[in-house]
């Protein structure tokens, strides 16, 4: 999970889903986790793996794989302990989300090492990008760049001077002096004109820090329904003086289509419920859910992390909350 909306939803989620109890039951001894992570783990910091064995004396065993994931089965010293194993596997899943994190932040340099690769490549048609950009002219002109002209002119006083040299510094894309210099208008990273056009039509991010330009699509199946109902005698714990928000997706079975892993291949119905309580932040979220939905956000097809059956409808980290009581905590 890099994009402006996605910040904005995780934050205002985590701000209500925080002083709910967490959900879940009794401590399991199985984890599922995908395969690029854990390979990733094992063999770009295999030091931290080795350190969390050590410090939470847990061991751990694949126990089966599909093409996706692997099922990790997870001991320790004293089975019968079940607290133990609850922190163990605890803080293995925190070092798996830390780890899913710098994988994504070693495939972004990935990306960008290949729209690097890309501009050395001869021909090819470039779409022009004229939104979310601002060309030099607009850069210099006003009172933003301190000076009385439009255009390029480099007389404008002390802000279109430093302004100036900033637009004769490197392309962080190709390394050389900027041509027609091009300044993204949210992050104001400036590059070649050719080199972050060209960019943007293999990834709609800045190469530089990742900020999305565009509007966040997701590939969610266009057939599903979001029904929203409100329970004011059903209350959640933390919230007991408001009503509650109830929330449920409806999936019917389809094809998967051209942007799904498997194009052709069926998938089955689902039906998710969730809650919020009924309060302004409730609905504030509530309103957030909404969108992502209607960006197609909410949910993927892919392989379910609690099964292991591939080809299903799954939750595409977008946390909610899925029972109303229950948890660690009692």
């Amino acid at each position: 999970m890099p994009a402006a909306l996605m910040t904005v939803l995780f934050s205002s989620v985590s701000f209500v889903l925080s002083r709910m109890a967490a959900c879940g039951g009794a401590t399991k001894n199985k984890l599922t986790v995908s395969k690029p992570v854990w390979d990733f783990l094992t063999k770009e910091a295999p030091s931290k793996l080795v350190k969390l064995k050590e410090e939470t004396k847990l061991s751990i065993l694949i126990d089966g794989e599909t093409s996706e994931i692997y099922v990790l089965q997870l001991s320790t010293p004293a089975p019968g302990a079940g607290n133990g194993l609850y922190l163990a596997r605890k803080a293995l899943k925190a070092l798996l989300k830390e780890t899913e994190k710098e994988l994504k932040k070693a495939q972004r340099q990935s990306e960008l090492v290949g729209c690097m690769a890309l501009l050395d490549k001869p021909g090819g048609e470039l779409r022009p990008h004229g939104a979310g950009m601002v060309s030099r002219g607009q850069q210099t002109t006003g009172a933003r760049a301190g000076g009385t002209g439009g255009g390029g002119g480099r007389g404008g006083g002390r802000a279109g001077g430093s302004r100036e040299e900033e637009q004769e510094s490197q392309c962080p894309i190709c390394l050389g002096e900027i041509q027609n210099v091009k300044t993204l208008e949210k992050c104001r990273h400036s590059f070649c004109e050719d080199c972050i056009t060209r960019a943007l039509q293999v990834k709609r991010a800045c190469p530089m820090c990742g900020r999305f330009y565009g509007q966040l699509v997701g590939n969610q199946p266009e057939n599903g329904r979001m029904l929203v109902s409100k329970d004011s005698g059903l209350l959640l714990p933390g919230y007991e003086k408001y009503g509650t928000i109830i929330i449920q997706y409806v999936f019917p079975p389809g094809v998967q289509g051209v942007e799904h892993p498997n194009p052709g291949v069926r998938y089955p119905g689902t039906t998710r419920v969730a809650y919020l309580p009924d309060c302004p932040e409730g609905n504030k979220v509530l309103a957030l859910f909404r969108k992502a939905f209607d960006q197609r956000l909410t949910f993927t097809i892919g392989t379910s992390m609690t099964t292991g059956r591939a080809n299903v409808i799954t939750w595409n980290d977008i946390h909610h909350k899925t029972n109303c009581t229950g948890g660690p905590q009692l």
